[in-house]
């Protein structure tokens, strides 16, 4: 298993970066609400769209059989005693084109069902030169410090980053379905993210989409971070009417270093 959470993982903090936006801020602030990304749109082409292996069912024709006792047990009575059910089968048994056909569809259907997701991506590093760059608009944004100490954040998952494409089955997603969606190439291992995957289901949890957005924990919100090349001023405005205790923190470039700080 690879979901291991922050909790688990000893984290006190954790991190989001975003462009300053002062709608949203002040949404943050005011509404105790976090906006989640749309899971079909992500900046990773493989990120929730994951694609199943068909030469695994080649290789190992043991791995087929797993496949289709993994749809029969998910399927509704009149698909599973359909006559043309065993029909199917027994096309993609004899006919590798057919079997190439089904597995496509299969990660198509599964992909459309994880788009329903929505996600909220994070990081324990607040002093990431890239992640400034690259998600808080070239330094000028902001960085949202979070407690872990709570459901949601204490809940938020690890991303596993590897070197070659993970060999997925549908099997093993009925076995790990997390693995589908906390797995991504080493390129992306800079980010150390962890993960918050809000959901329209499982109401009365934590992570129960609220529309597009998840309700944040009372304290959550530790303190706002503003980027080295951010305007400050209306930043501090809007932070000063909707949270006048909260702590603003910024970030500085320290003399003669390719390094941040942050006070």
């Amino acid at each position: 298993m690879i979901d291991q959470t922050a909790t688990a993982a000893g984290l006190k903090f954790l991190y989001h970066y975003q462009k300053f936006n002062p709608v949203h801020l002040t949404t943050i602030l005011r509404d105790q609400k976090i906006y989640c990304s749309d899971t079909s749109s992500m900046n990773d082409p493989w990120d929730f769209k994951p694609a199943f292996d068909w030469q695994a069912m080649i290789i190992d024709p043991g791995n087929m059989e797993r496949m289709f006792e993994t749809f029969r047990s998910a399927a509704a009575p009149q698909i599973l005693n359909h006559p043309l059910r065993t029909v199917l089968e027994q096309n993609i048994r004899g006919s590798e084109d057919e079997l190439r056909k089904f597995i496509a569809r299969a990660s198509k259907i599964l992909s459309k069902e994880l788009c329903r997701r929505r996600i909220y991506c994070l990081t324990p590093l607040p002093d990431s030169i890239l992640m400034w760059s690259h998600y808080a608009r070239n330094h000028t944004g902001i960085c949202l410090e979070f407690n872990v100490d709570n459901l949601l954040f204490g809940s938020a998952m690890r991303v596993n980053y590897r070197d070659t494409y993970p060999p997925f089955t549908p099997q093993d997603a009925r076995l790990d379905p997390t693995a589908l969606i906390l797995t991504k190439a080493v390129d992306w291992a800079y980010e150390n993210e962890y993960r918050i995957i809000g959901t329209p289901q499982l109401q009365g949890t934590p992570v129960h989409l609220d529309g597009e957005s998840l309700h944040l924990p009372p304290g959550a919100l530790s303190a706002v971070i503003v980027g080295c090349e951010a305007k400050r001023e209306p930043i501090e405005k809007i932070i000063r009417k909707y949270a006048p205790k909260l702590p603003i923190k910024y970030v500085q470039r320290v003399a003669n270093k390719y390094k941040l700080e942050i006070a």
